[in-house]
């Protein structure tokens, strides 16, 4: 019976299998994972490679983009009239409980900090092929 439960045992704490990801995709996936990092600690996330513009995604753009997504939130049922008022109210009167409810209220979702990490990366997917190569240009 001992042997029955190690292996009922370990079939229930195996891990899944592992994610068949190419190396390039591994790269961009850490990429959008760093920034979004950076754009959740209110930090540019831009780059340039050798002899071409500046690209990436400003933390400005990142807040229109919240921006837009809580506007389009706004006219769903079930959310105050006054949830905007509320939320410039606590941020002005430093009541920070009051500002995170209030702006958690506004975006409608289960889960406010997923959905903006999702907004993060949207905003970063299409500039990860570019930032891994300024990562490699800047390495060398």
């Amino acid at each position: 019976m001992g042997a029955l439960r190690e292996a009922q045992w370990q079939y229930d704490n195996q891990l899944p299998p592992a994610v068949n990801e190419s190396p390039a995709e591994e790269a961009e996936r850490i990429w959008i994972d760093d920034g979004i990092a950076e754009l959740m600690a209110r930090r540019d996330f831009v780059f340039q490679r050798r002899l071409r513009p500046q690209q990436g995604v400003t933390f400005e753009r990142f807040a229109q983009a919240v921006d837009e997504f809580v506007m389009s939130q706004l006219c769903q049922s079930g959310i105050s009239g006054s949830v905007l008022g509320r939320l410039v109210l606590a941020a002005r009167c430093k009541s920070s409980g009051d500002a995170a409810a209030a702006a958690d209220e506004a975006m409608n979702v289960p889960n406010p900090e997923s959905m903006l990490q999702e907004i993060a990366r949207t905003l970063l997917k299409p500039f990860a092929k570019e930032g891994v190569l300024a990562q490699a240009e800047d390495s060398q």
